[in-house]
């Protein structure tokens, strides 16, 4: 739980980085139960390995090496914050491995405030949440900007007729990029109704031209068709080396690209029933 002064909230203390509250969650698990009972309250609960899905040992070693407050985030599925050196080697881990949660982008202002009208009057301006493991391709959510003024959009719909939405000032646009829960195009490009954006590799912190790809859904589709495929090709190549570990991050890969893949699940099946050395 992030919590930040707004109406109506006042802590009553200085609000300092770190700070985690662990509170009692349906679907969240605690991580541990410190001088307790070890007995749950809430007995409806997911596992902290269902959310992270690290094998047992090395779960166990991050539960005693990361911070409190960086285990509290992944508790609560947000995006973590480093705190130490640990937590940076562990955020590295799961940035590499595809892991981490997203980043959730923070709304402010008056819902029932609206901004509408035709596709050509916005600009594509940068894409959230977070983007798989910042190397495998992931479908992000379009942020826009009307070229009339200073106001943007998290777009909820592509397919609708007119462009509609809640807007945000520039300062919300410029901490949500500050704080890496969106990242901005090098270049804005004008919206396209029914388009979508596809970031190839989203760990930089600005998208250029050969970042992503924004296009129909078909085009978006070709897309992870090819990366799906490329990753089969090198994946089958490795196996005929004899590397099952290369060949087992290539299908990884390529299913995150394209899960539905019949190639690389043919590879995945093979690979699970091969008998272990």
């Amino acid at each position: 739980m992030n919590l930040k002064p707004g109406p109506g909230v006042q802590l009553g203390f200085a609000a300092e980085a770190g700070l985690t509250l662990r509170v009692c969650r349906v679907g969240r698990e605690p991580l541990i139960a410190e001088d307790g009972t070890q007995e749950l309250w809430c007995e409806d609960y997911s596992g902290f390995s269902e959310i992270v899905p690290l094998p047992p040992e090395d779960l166990d070693r991050m539960q005693k090496e990361a911070s409190r407050g960086f285990l509290g985030d992944l508790a609560q599925g947000l995006r973590p914050m480093p705190r130490s050196t640990d937590d940076l080697r562990w955020y590295d881990r799961g940035l590499t491995e595809g892991w981490l949660p997203a980043h959730r982008i923070s709304m402010q202002g008056d819902e029932e405030e609206t901004i509408q009208g035709p596709w050509e009057q916005f600009l594509v301006v940068g894409v959230t949440p977070a983007y798989g493991d910042g190397h495998t391709p992931a479908i992000a959510q379009v942020i826009l900007q009307a070229k009339d003024r200073r106001a943007y959009l998290l777009l909820e719909d592509e397919s609708s007729g007119e462009v509609r939405g809640a807007p945000q000032s520039h300062s919300w646009w410029v901490n949500q990029v500050s704080s890496g829960a969106a990242l901005p195009l090098e270049r804005p490009i004008n919206a396209e109704q029914g388009h979508r954006c596809l970031v190839l590799r989203g760990g930089e912190r600005v998208l250029s031209a050969h970042t992503y790809r924004y296009g129909s859904p078909s085009e978006i589709q070709e897309e992870r068709q090819q990366q799906a495929d490329a990753a089969q090709r090198t994946a089958e190549a490795a196996l005929r080396r004899g590397n099952t570990v290369v060949a087992e991050l290539c299908i990884s890969k390529g299913l995150r690209a394209l899960p539905s893949h019949p190639g690389l699940a043919a590879l995945r099946s093979r690979l699970t029933e091969a008998p272990h050395p």
